[in-house]
C-alpha cells in the first residue's frame, strides 16, 4: 500500500465515524503501524470473503453508545471509501472497542468526564 493509501485510509476512517457515528471533526486521534507482509497473518478467506496482500487491519476505539445500526452503516461506508482510494472493500478488517468516558484522559491529568 502506498503512502498515498495509507493516508487516504486514515482520512476515510476520520471521516466515516464523522458521517456514521457522529464524531466530531476536530476528534482525531490516530496511530498508523506497518509491517512487513511476513509479520500481518491474515487468512485470506476468512468471513467468506477474498483478501489480498494489501489487506488491512483498523481497529477503532471510541465512547460507548453507537447503536447496531451506526456500526453497520459505519462498516459499509468504510468499504466505499477503500474502494475510493483504491483498496479492495475485502481487504478491510475492522474491529470496534467501546469503553466510558471515564477510561479516557486527554490531558492535564484530568478523566475526559470531569472536563
Amino acid at each position: 500500500m502506498s503512502a498515498q493509501q495509507v493516508r487516504g485510509l486514515a482520512d476515510a476512517v476520520h471521516d466515516a465515524l464523522v458521517e456514521c457515528c457522529d464524531v466530531p471533526q476536530g476528534d482525531r486521534f490516530q496511530l498508523v503501524s506497518r509491517f512487513e507482509r511476513d509479520h500481518l497473518i491474515l487468512d485470506p478467506n476468512f468471513g467468506d470473503v477474498q483478501r489480498t496482500a494489501d489487506a488491512c487491519v483498523i481497529e477503532i476505539t471510541f465512547l460507548s453508545g453507537h447503536t447496531d445500526a451506526q456500526k453497520r452503516r459505519l462498516y459499509r461506508d468504510l468499504a466505499a471509501r477503500a474502494a475510493g482510494i483504491g483498496l479492495a472493500q475485502d481487504d478491510l478488517v475492522v474491529g470496534l472497542v467501546e469503553n466510558g468516558a471515564i477510561d479516557w484522559s486527554l490531558g492535564n491529568g484530568r478523566a475526559y468526564i470531569d472536563k
